[in-house]
């Protein structure tokens, strides 16, 4: 072992140590571990139909709501930036998936916890001297937190498994006996199992007061097939599974008294049957160039799913966002809605966009900028508006201190944050969302 990787070591085994310290006392729980299901859906837990025994016994040992509201756009990135800040994008800054280019092409992800402009609640907890721990989380790449492995878009990279390495906490594989392999990089579901074993592990050896994971597979299958079928039904079978051995490895080390676990989602899903492409509207009216934007770019739609959001450039352009609305509103008829500034800023979203456009149930946003404005599609959807009736996401909180029996109509993900600091007793900074106390005991 090289005198680097031996210092890695001991520096590891002083944070799992120390990890365990925190896992004594008494009173409020001392263990919060937060779930998150990406694509998540109500009725998942709310419907026989779907089998899900873990998560309807941890309905029934503790609270749940039928819907939890996410923020525009319904994608991943801003609204697990949500779950842990409490407040919405417009403050927490991580505004879609990726960041736009100058150029007006799509950037890289908002992968980097540097991305944050809002205090997460791993900082709530470090300042308040607990341990912390994440397993795929996104927006985590660099974070200060004591057990580490972040999310990023592995499966893209030409060198996943160093890359992997490299980004996350010195030492904690071998540490924790996981062994990455580079075969996960390309299957959701071996990545899932990895994901899962990483965080039991870490349960095992650390026991952290604060413990994030990201299960991706509920989204893949439901964007690849829609909404129904096998494949998203076995992917939640399998997703139930892994929340099965995280609370089985809790009451393994004995501390099932003093957890509580908060599973949530980021969106729901919608059909796709029919696409819609803006840019292509916009390249007809000369405001952009096609298929690149170009250097004299004036107006794009920034796609996000079920969404897009109409960008000007320079920024604040009021003319060429007029004539970026009026192209958008000629030939679009019932396919998307108008989401004006004042709209956006009341759903504290994209404050770099002149305006957004949602797109109407059964459609989709594609990227074309030639060819048909609306095409055929198929599989699954989300990005669209909060308010759309499947964009709903799910929310399950059980354990010490959380009321059993307590069914919430709706709750929001900014209240998930400041309900978990109270769990554990962490002060909350200013933010948008409210504790829950209608499920604290």
């Amino acid at each position: 072992m090289t005198r680097r990787r031996l210092l890695a070591a001991v520096a590891l085994l002083g944070v799992l140590a120390g990890c365990a310290v925190h896992a004594q006392g008494s009173g409020r729980a001392q263990h919060v571990v937060i779930i998150s299901i990406d694509g998540l859906r109500p009725e998942f837990y709310l419907d026989d139909a779907w089998a899900a025994p873990e998560l309807r016994a941890l309905l029934k040992a503790g609270s749940h709501a039928r819907a939890a509201e996410g923020v525009f756009p319904t994608v991943t990135y801003p609204n697990h930036a949500t779950i842990v800040t409490g407040v919405r994008p417009a403050r927490h800054g991580v505004l879609s998936n990726t960041i736009p280019t100058p150029a007006g092409t799509r950037g890289r992800w908002y992968e980097e916890a540097t991305d944050l402009r809002a205090s997460p609640l791993w900082e709530w907890a470090r300042a308040a001297g607990l341990t912390t721990a994440a397993v795929s989380w996104p927006v985590t790449a660099g974070a200060r937190i004591d057990l580490l492995v972040p999310e990023r878009d592995y499966y893209a990279q030409k060198e996943p498994l160093p890359r992997l390495i490299a980004d996350s906490t010195p030492g904690i594989f071998e540490r924790l006996g996981v062994t990455p392999k580079a075969e996960m990089f390309k299957d959701v579901v071996l990545w899932d199992a990895f994901l899962t074993e990483t965080v039991t592990a870490v349960i095992r050896q650390a026991r952290p007061n604060l413990l994030l994971v990201h299960l991706v597979q509920t989204d893949y299958f439901q964007h690849r097939v829609g909404r129904e079928g096998a494949e998203p039904k076995a992917a939640l079978a399998r997703v139930d599974a892994h929340v099965g051995a995280i609370r089985r490895t809790l009451a393994e080390v004995g501390l099932t008294d003093r957890s509580v676990i908060i599973v949530t989602g980021d969106h729901g899903f919608e059909d796709a049957r029919r696409g819609v492409h803006p840019n292509v509207l916009l390249a007809r009216a000369g405001l952009r160039g096609c298929p690149e934007p170009g250097d004299g770019w004036k107006a794009i739609a920034y796609i996000s799913g079920g969404s897009a959001a109409i960008l000007v450039n320079p920024p604040g352009d009021t003319a060429t966002a007029a004539a970026a609305e009026k192209a958008l509103r000629a030939d679009a008829g019932d396919a998307y809605a108008i989401v004006s500034r004042a709209e956006l800023d009341a759903l504290g979203a994209l404050p770099n966009a002149a305006f957004a456009i949602a797109a109407a149930p059964g459609f989709a946003m594609g990227s074309g900028c030639r060819g048909s404005l609306l095409v055929s599609a198929s599989g699954g959807q989300h990005g669209y508006l909060p308010s759309h009736p499947r964009m709903p996401t799910g929310f399950i909180a059980a354990g010490t201190g959380v009321r059993a029996g307590v069914a919430l109509e709706r709750v929001r993900l900014v209240d998930i944050a400041p309900t978990a600091a109270r769990l554990l007793g962490l002060a909350t900074p200013d933010v948008e969302g409210r504790v829950l106390d209608e499920i604290i005991e």
